[in-house]
Formats: structure tokens, C-alpha cells, sequence
């Protein structure tokens, strides 16, 4: 909370100044919805069919400050708080994995090799701070390229493995059957997330405008040293909005 309180008041202290040395400011409020995953680039040999996909309901909401340094180009930042997450089924084959809320039993842990079903839940929330240059080309369009950096503030990754069977630490270790187990990567979730950010504005009427922003983390979602999954994971969101720009 204190890192947003700091956050609104160098984005307010941004505003006074460029328009006291007469920049050409303007002040924008941003409401959306992400639709994306959290996922490797590339399909794993040990995901075998993607029985189901169901992004939720993901929204976000940002004040923002634009302004133009000359008649076609411009700096934006913002303060954005937004969820990325999505809820995945899949059948997988020798899916390395850690199983560290219930094994077989009910209680053990184990990892190893998991062929069957597993159902995931990602549920993450962020404040980002977007940093764009921007084009203002002669029509109602405005073009936008850059990066952001975004503080994880509430986590969840979780979820549960059925209909299968794990081999122990080795793709030909012990063999279990697994009937149901899950697992909760939460904690493991990386609290920085940065990366890269396209998009669009397209103006309404003077003040209205949409917009449609596709970002793409450099960074892996889980921190360094996670293991428990043998593939690096990345967010990749579309976000579509609709604001309103106060000149």
C-alpha cells in the first residue's frame, strides 16, 4: 500500500510539473479486461491435449498521464491494478511435477512424472507501472510501444491431478496411481513481473476513447530455483479497455 501511495503522488507531481513548463498534457482514467495465459513459449512434449481453457473474469483499472513532446510523438505512463489468471484443464504425459499437498493417501508429498489429468488455477494481481512512446498519426488512432514493470500483490496458483499415475522422482521410477492429488504453487509466484507492451487508442469523440494493449513478460512467471515444474512459464495478456481522456 505504501509503494501505490508513493506511486500516485510521483505520477501526480509528473502532471503539475509538465504543465507548468507547458507541455501538452493530458490525464487519462482506463477500465478492462485481460484475456491471456500464463504459459510456455511453445507447446511441452508432456502437455498432450488442452481439454479446456476458461480465461475468468480478469479486470483492471488505471490513471495514467500522456503528453507530447512534438505534434506526432509523446511519452504515457500510468498506474495500472489489474489480474491476470486463467483456468486450464489438460491431459499430459510424463508431466514432471510435485504434488505437495496430498499424494495417494491424502497427505504425502511426491514428485515425479504424472500421466493423466491436471487442472490448473492461476489468479494473480499486479500494480504496473506502464512507461509507452506514443504516435499520434493524423486520424483518431494513437499508437503505443514500450514496457512495464509490475508488483505482484495477491497470488494463486493451484490445482489438482486425477486419473493417472505418477513415477517417482525418474520417468521410470515407482509407479503410483494417482486417483486425486493437488498441488499449490502460490508462494512460488515471482513478485517482480516485467516486459514488453504494444497497443492502440482509438478515439470516440474528444474525450472517449478504446483501447487494446497486448503485453508479454520477459521475466518467468515463477522465481528462480522453482523446479517443481520443468518448463518456464511467461504472461502474456490481451487487455481491452475504454477510457476517458480530461485535456
Amino acid at each position: 500500500m505504501k509503494r501505490l501511495h508513493l506511486l500516485i503522488l510521483l505520477l501526480a507531481f509528473a502532471l503539475d510539473t509538465a504543465a507548468q513548463n507547458g507541455k501538452k498534457v493530458s490525464f487519462t482514467v482506463r477500465a478492462g479486461l485481460s484475456i491471456g495465459a500464463a504459459t510456455p513459449v511453445g507447446i511441452p512434449a508432456s502437455i498432450r491435449k488442452i481439454e479446456s481453457y476458461n480465461p475468468g473474469f480478469q479486470p483492471g483499472i488505471e490513471a495514467g498521464l500522456d503528453y507530447r513532446f512534438s505534434p506526432n510523438f509523446g511519452l504515457a505512463t500510468a498506474i495500472r491494478f489489474e489480474q491476470k489468471g486463467m483456468t486450464t484443464d489438460a491431459r499430459v504425459k510424463a508431466y514432471y511435477t510435485t504434488f505437495n499437498e496430498a499424494g495417494s493417501d491424502g497427505h504425502q508429498s511426491v514428485t515425479g512424472y504424472f500421466t493423466g489429468r491436471v487442472k490448473t488455477e492461476i489468479k494473480n494481481s499486479y500494480l504496473t507501472l506502464p512507461l509507452h512512446l506514443t504516435y499520434h498519426p493524423k486520424s483518431d488512432f494513437t499508437f503505443k510501444a514500450g514496457g512495464f514493470v509490475s508488483l505482484l500483490l495477491d497470488n494463486r496458483f493451484a490445482g489438482d491431478a486425477r486419473d493417472g499415475y505418477i513415477r517417482n522422482q525418474t520417468p521410470t521410477g515407482e509407479r503410483e496411481d494417482i486417483d486425486a492429488a493437488s498441488y499449490d504453487f502460490s508462494e512460488n509466484v515471482r513478485r517482480i513481473n516485467a516486459g514488453v507492451e504494444i497497443g492502440a487508442d482509438y478515439r470516440i469523440n474528444s474525450g472517449l476513447f478504446v483501447s487494446a494493449n497486448l503485453n508479454y513478460a520477459l521475466t518467468p512467471l515463477m522465481e528462480p530455483g522453482f523446479r517443481s515444474i520443468d518448463f518456464g512459464m511467461h504472461n502474456i495478456y490481451l487487455n481491452l479497455g475504454i477510457g476517458y481522456r480530461f485535456h
